[in-house]
């Protein structure tokens, strides 16, 4: 008969191998070293300590016999001397006890049997010798321990997963009386601004855990907001410096943002809450994290957060209601930014795509599909949506739209030879008023689909209204008023209305106040 051996089971015993098997199996006494008075008994896994021992009983299931984890038995208090490596190979020798192939678990190899401390009615024992009070039954039922190792998200430690007070859901701890009196002091609003808020940053980071995703934004945002970031030089102080200082004191000395004096000089500065969250979050968040909702919301966070400490702190009161609107700029942030992101991925939208393609506007002349290599990277099935669009394609989807659509002075100019591009404007619009398509529209978007089934999918058209608007910068200009209302060039009228077909999937994305760049070909007959 051929027999098999396990290579795990041949490695050598370790030196403290029997001891670590009998206190993790075999119910042996073992007399204390330090006390002759009562008998050490260090077992888990026996017969005659697993049924009663709740702790043990709640990692392996009691009748149950899952796998408990060694590296929680080492953390028993007769254990910790020994290494876990040590502990695995002298467990593997046990004749009691099975550990799996990873060395992580251990489990009996017979199964516990009769009734244990999980049962209803196990320490209902009128025959015991000693007083019932001494020992608490155990609450049923008792849950189950976890024997897996917590695993944490890439890059996150268990200290990272803490509360870091930017949770939307964080509410600032009660003051006490003492910090009531110091605070006071601190934000009395004798002092000037500068005073105040410099020393309300440094103790807002001081109750943040200021993680690098927060500390970045915020930095950027001291930086963009006149407040002068950079680390302390030659400034360290030891506890004992600190001893004598109170708390003003101590958030100056340890402060890594700075306002300068001139910040005091009302000629060239103003305090301007809401100004610099709309300027912030419009020039910087959007540019470098719209793409990632996750990471708007993370930087709106550490904006509401800052203005909410101010508020509950009472730091600047006579601007609360600057910080309150500065709250709902970055709640309306937090939801527009990324789709206005989403909106510029799909804008301009089929139609007008097309429409550019047959007027010679930005799209004309892009189409490459035809080409070889576009032929082979089309059976290997990259998508090349985005070269461009057919002539075919464009003046099809262009003369449905109209033909649905249109007047019928418009359907009488299908012949698109007979129309002329007049001017290609770029300009900024402004969408005032958002219409999705009714259901003749899409009825009729139906029925165009049955004839291009397999080759070309058409979607139904709605309305964006749109108005021009003017981005405020510093420019002057000396201008008739009568000629200019604005004071200002421009290539249309201030007041003049645009109505653009877009798709329904596309027009969900745009919502009513979002600010357009656009490039609009003005036609005629």
């Amino acid at each position: 008969m051929a027999t098999t051996t396990d290579p795990l089971l041949d490695q050598e015993d370790p030196q403290d191998g029997p001891e670590i098997r009998r206190q993790a199996s075999h119910p042996l006494p073992q007399w204390s070293q330090t006390s002759l008075t009562s008998p050490q008994v260090e077992y888990y896994f026996s017969d005659e300590n697993l049924p009663s021992d709740t702790h043990l009983l709640a990692c392996c299931g009691g009748r149950d016999n899952l796998p408990v984890s060694i590296s929680r038995i080492c953390g028993f208090k007769k254990m910790r001397k020994y290494k876990k490596k040590v502990v695995v190979q002298a467990l593997r020798k046990s004749t009691f006890l099975v550990v799996t192939e990873d060395g992580k678990q251990v489990s009996r190899k017979v199964a516990l049997q009769g009734q244990c401390a999980l049962d209803e009615g196990y320490f209902d024992d009128t025959e015991i010798a000693y007083d019932p009070r001494a020992r608490v039954p155990a609450v049923l039922p008792v849950p189950l321990l976890p024997q897996e190792k917590k695993v944490y998200p890439v890059g996150m430690s268990k200290n990272m997963m803490k509360p870091t007070g930017f949770e939307k859901t964080y509410v600032e701890p009660p003051i006490t009386p003492d910090e009531a009196k110091d605070e006071a002091a601190m934000y009395d609003p004798v002092k000037s601004f500068v005073e105040r808020i410099e020393v309300a940053i440094q103790r807002f980071k001081k109750k943040r855990r200021m993680h690098e995703k927060y500390s970045h934004v915020f930095n950027k945002w001291m930086h963009f907001g006149g407040v002068e970031t950079g680390p302390r030089m030659f400034g360290g102080l030891s506890r004992a410096d600190m001893t004598n200082m109170d708390a003003e004191e101590i958030a100056r000395a340890t402060a890594s943002h700075h306002v300068s004096w001139e910040r005091n000089d009302t000629r060239f500065w103003t305090v301007d809450f809401v100004g610099v969250a709309e300027a912030f979050l419009s020039t910087y968040i959007a540019p470098q994290y719209s793409h990632n909702p996750e990471q708007v919301k993370s930087a709106c966070q550490v904006l509401r957060s800052f203005y909410n400490y101010l508020l509950y702190h009472s730091v600047c009161p006579e601007f609360n209601d600057d910080l309150s609107r500065a709250l709902y700029i970055c709640d309306k942030a937090e939801t527009e930014l990324p789709q206005t992101y989403t909106a510029g991925l799909v804008l301009p939208g089929a139609f007008n795509t097309a429409a550019s393609t047959i007027f010679g506007g930005s799209k004309a002349g892009l189409y490459t599909g035809d080409k070889e290599w576009a032929i082979r990277c089309k059976e290997e099935g990259v998508d090349l949506s985005e070269l461009g669009v057919m002539d075919e394609e464009a003046r099809i989807t262009f003369r449905s739209g109209i033909a649905i659509l249109g007047t019928d002075q418009q359907q009488d100019m299908l012949d698109t030879k007979a129309v002329k591009v007049l001017q290609d404007v770029s300009l900024c619009l402004c969408i005032d008023f958002i219409e999705l398509p009714d259901e003749l529209t899409r009825e009729m978007y139906d029925r165009q689909n049955n004839f291009t089934t397999g080759k070309l999918k058409l979607e139904p058209l709605g309305k964006m209204v749109c108005r021009p608007w003017q981005v405020d910068d510093f420019s002057e200009y000396d201008l008739p008023l009568d000629k200019y209302p604005t004071g200002r060039p421009s290539d249309v009228e201030v007041d003049r209305e645009f109505v653009f077909w877009v798709e329904e999937s596309v027009l969900k994305e745009c919502f009513l106040g979002m600010k357009l760049e656009a490039s609009v070909l003005l036609v005629a007959e």
